[in-house]
């Protein structure tokens, strides 16, 4: 009879252990200003826009990043548009007792740059990281995000730096 109470005690614990909530999110979802700063032969322009990136976390550091930013700029009297879809892994620090949490990431995929009767899809990539600043129970204030983004459209490899600022929520 001992064991049998030690056995359903121990059973009743685990189940409470299952309930509790994880000391992170399991989703989190950003939306951002974004500055592009866009660097092809004899061309280096800043583009302004907007990035949205969902996100999913495996674990309390490790999760897995989608990412659509898109940007834009009248040049010369046309309207160059740029739209990159990526996803890819995100190591983000939680240190338990600091609302100060740093990023890195890893994001690949392609890319579309259209404008003045030019449209054409291409390779790009994302790495950098930042840093978010908790400020509520389900939102974080991105307070930037540093990246550098190489593409390769129409067989040219243009190296760009981004910065992004918005917030995260949870």
């Amino acid at each position: 009879m001992r064991y049998i109470f030690q056995l359903a005690l121990v059973l009743f614990c685990a189940s409470a252990s299952f309930a509790q909530q994880p000391d992170y999110p399991k989703a989190d979802f950003t939306v951002g200003f974004t500055l592009v700063r866009i660097n092809d032969v004899g061309f280096h322009e800043n583009f302004y826009g907007v990035t949205l990136a969902p996100a999913g976390n495996i674990n309390k550091n490790f999760g897995i990043e989608g990412d659509f930013t898109y940007v834009t700029k009248t040049f010369l009297g046309t309207r160059v548009n740029a739209l990159t879809y990526m996803g890819g892994p995100r190591f983000t620090a939680r240190p338990k007792d600091s609302k100060a949490q740093p990023f890195v990431h890893a994001l690949f995929g392609g890319t579309h740059v259209s404008g003045g009767g030019f449209s054409d899809n291409g390779w790009a990539a994302k790495l950098g990281g930042g840093l978010d600043i908790v400020a509520g129970k389900h939102v974080a204030v991105r307070v930037f995000q540093i990246d550098y983004i190489p593409t390769r459209i129409s067989g040219t490899t243009n190296h760009n730096i981004g910065a992004t600022f918005g917030v995260r929520l949870f």
